[in-house]
């Protein structure tokens, strides 16, 4: 099923939604679907480039289409300059569909004209397919690449230092605008006749960079054009990658129809082959590799959706970066930061749900955690003679609720924090009940005592019998959803009715269709909205924003408390998050949502956990429903 041309025509549509499609190698093609770009991140080649940084680059920013039929042109492209659209080739879509892949259908007097785009699964190539599906024998295809050579953080401007040297290569051009970059190979089948007439075009606008408070004008340089007869018996292909290509297939992959399949699918756009190994991205665009987002995205990633020997290669990526105890919070290798104080503790939780001998294979890594976070670590890492752990250091957030504005920490968290202990409670019991199973008796005696001690001090310092829920942190009694861990991990530090007290809280204060808020609507600092500039985004990103991550631990803790009772509404809200993978990008779950109606979403447009969390959301439900045989 498309959306057909009543939707297309309509740019508050179709620049309102994108598609994404994603190479294993890392790379990706982005844009909304009316073919215009209106992020920065958007380019129909992104792909890191490591000999110059971590980050991704976009090579090939667009591609301009004109098609010639019976002496008339019709230009199907759609670029937003200042005040205007020009070209508005959106005006001859008639169908959209982003099932299997991005499929355009055109329809230009008696010609009809299919355009579909694929990324190759292991190397960084986009290809795009052109087919004549009605109409005369043949039409004259003019395709004009707009390249743009630039980190995905920042905009290019024509320039006296650009390389503008076109090469000629088999089938196509070979072009690099700067030194340092690969080269780009831009190939056609059929053919084609590249015309070398470059040009800069001025001022290309990206209109959501224009309402997030960032640069928003950029100008791109177009190298030419081909020219290619487009018959009925023969498509036309168009190419870009960073290597010549020799084989020109377009395998389209199979269809994904309903939302549990579609969940599966987008799964695998997180995970990708860096320098450093295998590792999940956390969002796109502009997430790299975090360690925390990758270690509560893993499982829903891999083991659920039947890609379980990623899942070793994820954990080897990530442990290989341990250090003094601590997984990177963003970057690997040389570009790694440490400022986290529960990515290492995740990365426990996250082995948990791994059906191997655990303690036999990853003893040191778990070891290495569990002593440093013990005896103290980077950032003011420690623990208490109480048991329980403390972290932070001046103007350093260090949890997930991580936004900075100047230099002070948006959600003050220093000290100690709920769900860092429920998370440290959890891995304690965790690595007793592995050692044990293994025979480790020394580690066994060593550790052994100390899961009471810190059930006891997290009972004492964070519940309140009088309030029936927990602060999140010490002395700080702000409704937030980090409380609902203490219930939802395996091994929980709470009494039966406490775990019941607070998952009536979160349920009755934080819960919305889309995922839990981050505060509660009744604090004064509640901010409903999440939009504007970057100072107004991180002002509320973690001071009401919904976040649908958090539905699979809430799904866990309102079944160990409610049982059978917990099923009809946690379906509910389970069926009722399909609607988001049709309201951003298609057909994937973004990073958050508004916490007033009617939950407009915002950030990344595609997160890695986010997705995860709703697969595993998904097999709690089935498997809490699934009789015992």
């Amino acid at each position: 099923m498309g959306i057909d041309n009543m939707l297309m025509q309509d740019l508050s549509y179709g620049t309102s939604r994108e598609y994404l499609v994603v190479s294993y190698a890392g790379g990706y093609a982005a844009a909304t679907i009316s073919g215009c770009n209106t992020r920065k991140y958007h380019g129909l080649l992104v792909a890191p480039q490591p000999q110059l940084d971590g980050n991704d680059h976009v090579l090939l920013s667009a591609l301009a289409e004109t098609v010639s039929c019976k002496d008339k042109m019709f230009p199907l492209g759609v670029h937003r300059y200042p005040g205007q659209y020009n070209p508005d080739g959106h005006a001859f879509i008639t169908l959209f569909s982003a099932d299997p892949v991005p499929c355009w259908t055109f329809k230009m007097g008696d010609a009809v004209i299919t355009k579909e785009l694929l990324m190759d699964e292991s190397e960084n190539r986009v290809s795009i397919r052109y087919i004549l599906k009605e109409g005369p024998l043949s039409v004259s295809l003019q395709l004009q690449p707009f390249v743009a050579f630039r980190n995905m953080h920042t905009v290019g401007k024509a320039n006296s230092f650009a390389n503008l040297s076109v090469n000629a290569i088999d089938n196509g051009v070979q072009m690099r605008l700067y030194e340092g970059y690969d080269p780009l190979f831009m190939q056609v089948t059929g053919n084609a006749v590249f015309t070398n007439n470059g040009y800069w075009y001025y001022n290309a606008e990206y209109a959501v960079e224009q309402e997030r408070g960032y640069e928003s004008h950029e100008d791109l340089y177009a190298p030419g054009h081909f020219e290619v007869t487009l018959t009925k018996e023969q498509p036309v292909v168009f190419t870009a990658g960073l290597s010549l290509n020799n084989k020109f297939n377009f395998r389209v992959p199979a269809s994904a129809k309903t939302m549990k399949e579609r969940l599966l699918k987008a799964a695998k756009q997180f995970i990708i082959n860096t320098d450093h190994g295998v590792a999940i991205r956390a969002g796109y665009y502009w997430f790299g590799s975090w360690g925390r987002d990758s270690c509560i995205a893993l499982p829903g990633l891999t083991l659920l959706t039947g890609n379980v020997p990623v899942f070793a290669q994820v954990v080897e990526t990530l442990q290989a970066g341990l250090n003094n105890g601590l997984l990177s919070n963003a970057g690997i290798g040389e570009h790694a930061l440490y400022n986290t104080v529960d990515a290492s503790l995740w990365f426990v939780w996250s082995l948990q749900q791994y059906n191997v001998k655990i303690w036999a294979t990853y003893k040191e890594a778990l070891s290495s955690i569990l002593y440093n976070y013990r005896q103290g670590t980077l950032f003011g890492i420690k623990m208490l003679d109480n048991g329980l752990i403390t972290a932070g250091e001046e103007g350093v957030a260090l949890t997930w609720m991580d936004a900075v504005i100047g230099g002070v920490p948006v959600t003050p968290r220093r000290g100690v924090v709920v769900e860092i202990n429920a998370l440290w409670y959890n891995a304690v019991c965790f690595c007793l009940e592995a050692a044990r199973n293994e025979g480790d008796e020394a580690f066994v005696k060593e550790w052994e005592t100390l899961p009471a001690k810190i059930a006891a001090s997290f009972i004492d310092v964070f519940w309140n019998e009088e309030k029936q829920y927990l602060a999140d942190v010490e002395n700080d009694w702000s409704v937030r959803p980090n409380q609902i861990f203490a219930v939802s991990l395996p091994f929980t530090p709470l009494k039966p009715h406490m775990q019941k007290a607070v998952v009536d809280k979160v349920r009755n204060e934080l819960l919305t269709p889309r995922g839990l808020r981050t505060l509660s609507p009744l604090d004064e600092r509640y901010s409903g909205h999440y939009g504007g500039d970057q100072g107004s985004r991180d002002h509320s990103y973690h001071q009401g924003a919904v976040w649908p991550w958090l539905l699979a631990h809430f799904t866990e803790a309102y079944l160990r408390t409610d049982k059978e009772a917990a099923l009809p509404l946690l379906e509910e809200l389970y069926e009722g998050m399909s609607d988001t993978l049709e309201e951003c990008c298609l057909y994937s779950v973004p990073e958050i949502f508004d916490g007033n109606f009617p939950y407009k979403a915002g950030g990344a447009v595609a997160q890695a956990w986010s997705v995860a969390e709703l697969i595993r959301m998904e097999h709690i439900i089935n498997t809490y429903k699934r009789p015992v045989s």
